[in-house]
């Protein structure tokens, strides 16, 4: 029984720490336009927008919320896309630094 009890608890550590590791990749879904202007911002806010931007509930951004922010973003110039990308997230979105 001991034994049985230290294997499931080792196998819930080892899905755990893969879950925390894995993020999922939403560049492969963006189109060709939102691959534009995601390049066009800067590394730390690309960093941002992939890993740091939580919803309501704490959960990682879907792709489908981090397309519709390339979307957006992609109404502005390239030369001011990451002022105005702060700005959202400093006025309306929630990240965790």
């Amino acid at each position: 029984m001991k034994i049985y009890a230290m294997a499931l608890l080792g196998a819930l550590i080892v899905i755990t720490i893969a879950g925390v590791g894995r993020a999922e990749d939403c560049s492969q879904q963006f189109s060709a336009e939102q691959h534009q202007v995601y390049a066009s911002l800067s590394a730390a806010n690309q960093h941002i927008l992939s890993t740091q931007i939580k919803d309501k509930s704490g959960q990682p951004a879907s792709c489908d919320f981090q397309r519709g922010l390339l979307d957006i973003l992609a109404n502005y110039t390239p030369d001011k896309r990451d002022a105005d990308f702060k700005q959202l997230l400093d006025k309306m979105l929630i990240h965790t630094p």
